[in-house]
């Protein structure tokens, strides 16, 4: 991916909110867990092996909402550490269905695509002619990525607050050009939803 493409992606997500013509309805915080692993079966490892802390926050609209269900855009800008991988700052949109079985507890799912910043997170050296070692300096560089989640909120005060949950599935693109073209991430998320919009 290109600058272009990513500077592109990013004047989309940016300008989403005015073209669409709706009011953001939430702002919400989450605090993260990013594990490398395949999607579904590394679920496991988000509780037994890895811990690379984030954290994201979000608003978001309704293109639809009924008694049962709403169908969401929602715009998520993050910041996780992968140590001695790197530091990844994500910054995308979801569509995501939330279905209501109850007045107080949502389920939902969405599918979503953006750009993702990576800082490397290692050192490499290149020995010089006195026989020494020299820093090579590492760029950051541009990454598409593409998310699937599922979650389960809970409405937690009379003014609409919620807490939540939420699995994710990012596939980051192209993480090391000709040698490692995706990388996996499972991703785990508890946060909480804070009301723009009064009931």
């Amino acid at each position: 991916m290109n600058k272009k493409i990513g500077i592109f992606i990013l004047s989309l997500f940016c300008l989403g909110n005015v073209y669409s013509q709706k009011r953001l309805t939430h702002i919400g915080v989450a605090f993260n867990n990013y594990v490398t692993a395949k999607p579904i079966s590394g679920f496991s490892k988000l509780f037994t092996t890895q811990i690379h802390p984030g954290i994201t926050v979000s608003t978001g609209f309704n293109w639809k909402k009924k008694e049962k269900y709403q169908l969401m855009q929602t715009f998520k800008v993050g910041i996780f550490y992968h140590r001695f991988i790197q530091t990844g700052v994500p910054l995308y949109s979801e569509f995501m269905y939330r279905y209501k079985p109850s007045s107080k507890i949502g389920l939902s799912s969405g599918i979503g695509a953006g750009y993702l910043h990576m800082f490397p997170g290692d050192e490499q050296f290149r020995q010089n002619e006195s026989g020494g070692w020299d820093v090579i300096k590492m760029k950051s560089r541009p990454q598409g990525m593409i998310s699937l989640s599922l979650g389960i909120d809970y409405q937690i005060s009379s003014a609409g607050n919620k807490a939540f949950i939420r699995y994710q599935n990012v596939l980051q693109t192209p993480f090391v050009p000709g040698y490692v073209p995706l990388l996996p991430y499972n991703v785990f998320h508890i946060g909480t939803t804070f009301p723009l919009v009064k009931k």
